[in-house]
């Protein structure tokens, strides 16, 4: 179950890239791609147990990776909004 929980949070992992750059457009998608973030990058701690090979370990480190640095982006974006506004 953990290498399905690694590999999905990988893919959620991408599809909140894609929100990202959908959010450009829609900027009330930022929030949503914020909190969808904070859960991908838990469950891409979680699916560090699920590491068996060096493949589903990488999956996992560019999970963290790529969701904490949208946390990091969006929550930026957020707080400048928010400051303008």
């Amino acid at each position: 179950m953990t290498k399905a929980i690694n590999l999905w949070s990988f893919v959620f992992s991408l599809l909140c890239v894609c929100l990202a750059f959908m959010s450009f457009d829609h900027p009330s998608l930022l929030s949503l791609n914020f909190y969808i973030a904070i859960v991908v990058f838990f469950v891409g701690i979680i699916g560090f147990f699920g590491v068996h090979n060096w493949k589903s370990a990488l999956r996992s480190v560019a999970t963290i990776i790529v969701s904490a640095v949208l946390i990091v982006f969006t929550g930026l974006t957020i707080l400048v909004g928010n400051l303008f506004s």
